[in-house]
């Protein structure tokens, strides 16, 4: 009996052993979960990339913003080639930067939409570091400019976010209602809290996953949406959207209030206007009708 005590303690130790050594494998081969383990809200959410790719085939100018007297953020302004019909602040996913993104602008641009787009804090020409009150920062910012820029025009806005800035679009609607005509959401995030609870599914990470407190909630899309009243909403999400679950978009969708409209489709994370441009362009027309 003893024996097979101490067989069982030894056994038991080794498991200990082994799975101490794993963890800290992935803790120091893996930037998130390290990432994830120290809080660090600048790794966890946002990929940004400093490198540019030319803009050749657009009509486009480049504006510079300060936000809090310190930080410079790039925006841009491409042109349809004819009289545009609507405005629209694209406000992006969590990677690259607007020019690694231009295949998202171009059936936008091509088919007579005006489209004004800014890269956060760290990302392409940006200057700082991404954080999550200071993207909605860059955001706000960037916005003012939009409207300064489109003040004469007689067309209508839109906001259209996606993925991560799927949130900030929300924000920026509930606080700017009279000012924007349509909200489209594509693969938008339900909140910080889901971001994190999607990607990080491990048993051995659910003590760092559970408690929506440990990340920032200042702005938070199934809430906020909430508070839009009669801005008409276009929410896309994807059936095979392995970056943010299908359930997310229907949980925002059914906590937005009419008039709005859910389109499921079949692509790859906010991949609508790559893979579906004619359906995309369709029903943003019809959304400013």
């Amino acid at each position: 009996m003893k024996k097979l005590i101490k067989i069982i303690i030894r056994t038991l130790l080794f498991l200990l052993i082994i799975v101490t050594a794993y963890g800290l494998f992935l803790y120091q081969s893996d930037p998130y979960i390290k990432a994830l383990v120290q809080n660090n809200e600048s790794k966890l959410f946002y990929r940004p990339s400093t490198k540019i790719e030319p803009l050749n085939n657009f009509d486009y100018s480049e504006h510079i913003l300060t936000v809090d007297d310190s930080i410079k953020i790039h925006s841009y302004v491409f042109n349809p080639s004819s009289e545009a019909k609507a405005n629209i602040f694209l406000v992006r996913g969590n990677s690259g930067n607007t020019s690694q993104g231009q295949e998202l602008i171009k059936p936008l641009v091509d088919n007579g939409f005006r489209v004004y787009s800014t890269d956060w804090r760290g990302y392409g020409k940006s200057s700082g570091v991404p954080n999550y009150k200071g993207v909605i920062k860059d955001t706000e910012t960037a916005f003012v400019d939009f409207l300064h820029q489109t003040k004469n025009d007689s067309i209508k806005t839109i906001v259209y976010g996606m993925s991560l800035g799927g949130q900030l679009a929300v924000k920026l609607t509930k606080d700017n209602q009279t000012k924007i005509d349509a909200l489209v959401l594509d693969g938008s995030l339900e909140s910080a809290h889901s971001f994190i609870t999607d990607n990080f599914r491990a048993f051995y990470l659910k003590s760092f996953t559970n408690d929506p407190n440990n990340y920032n909630q200042d702005y938070i899309a199934i809430r906020d949406i909430t508070q839009i009243t009669n801005t008409p909403k276009l929410i896309i999400h994807s059936i095979n959207d392995r970056a943010v679950p299908f359930e997310r978009g229907m949980n925002i969708f059914k906590a937005a209030k009419e008039p709005k409209i859910f389109w499921k489709t079949n692509t790859d994370h906010i991949k609508t206007l790559t893979d579906l441009p004619d359906e995309a362009i369709a029903k943003l027309n019809a959304l400013i009708q």
